[in-house]
This record gives C-alpha cells, sequence and structure tokens, in this order.
C-alpha cells in the first residue's frame, strides 16, 4: 500500500501547477523536476517575505495614528505568521511523509507543497490589513 501511495504521489509530480515554473512541466530527469521545484520554492519563499514586508508597511500606514493599535496589530501579524510557518512545515511534512526523507522524491514533493503554500498565503498576505 505504502508503494502504490508513494508512486501516486511521485506521479503527480509531473502534473502541470499553477505555480510551477514551465519548466517543471518540461523536465525530463529527476534531477532537473527537483531543481525545477527548488527554483519554485526559492521564488515563492522570496514574494512571501516581499509580501510580509509589504503586509506591514500597509499596517504602519493604517495604524499610525494609534501607536497601541499599531503595535497590537503587528505583534498580531508576528504571531500568526510564526504559526501558519509551523502549519505549512508540518502539512509538507505530511504530504512527503511517504518519500523516504533524504531521497530526491521526499526533497521534490516537500518543496512543491512549500511553493503552493507559499503562494497560498502570499494572497492572504495581500488582503491586510483586513477592514
Amino acid at each position: 500500500m505504502k508503494k502504490i501511495v508513494l508512486l501516486a504521489m511521485v506521479a503527480s509530480l509531473y502534473q502541470v501547477s499553477a505555480f510551477a515554473k514551465d519548466d517543471c512541466n518540461n523536465a525530463t530527469s529527476d534531477a532537473e523536476i527537483n531543481a525545477c521545484y527548488k527554483a519554485s520554492k526559492a521564488d515563492a519563499e522570496k514574494q512571501l517575505n516581499q509580501e510580509y514586508g509589504n503586509a506591514k508597511k500597509r499596517i504602519d500606514a493604517e495604524y499610525s495614528a494609534s501607536p497601541a493599535d499599531l503595535q497590537s496589530y503587528t505583534s498580531t501579524l508576528t504571531e500568526s505568521q510564526r504559526g501558519w510557518l509551523k502549519y505549512r512545515d508540518g502539512q509538507c511534512n505530511l504530504e512527503s511523509f511517504m518519500a523516504e526523507k533524504g531521497t530526491i522524491t521526499h526533497d521534490t514533493l516537500t518543496d512543491k507543497c512549500v511553493a503552493r503554500i507559499d503562494l497560498d498565503r502570499v494572497e492572504q498576505l495581500k488582503a491586510i490589513p483586513y477592514e
């Protein structure tokens, strides 16, 4: 059963992803696929960090007249982000569980998951501050 699930997960690496670079769909070897998803993860993490900074700037602009509210909102965002990072890492560990740690398959599944979830979070951060 574990092998069937692992094969299904490996096969999912070849599916078209909205976030994946076009190269990921054209990769022909495990190494190319891994490199592509590693690059997708790096790109998504860059976007995530940029948007987190942008959200903090928007909060600063919105709440500059009320230092107490500004501090509280910023603190809440920081705690939320820390919790979200724990969720992301746990979810990606779960999604790559069937692949043996230290293998290219495990790394690729993890990178693919991190990129996907990071891009979801980017969209959430764009909505901050909430009205």
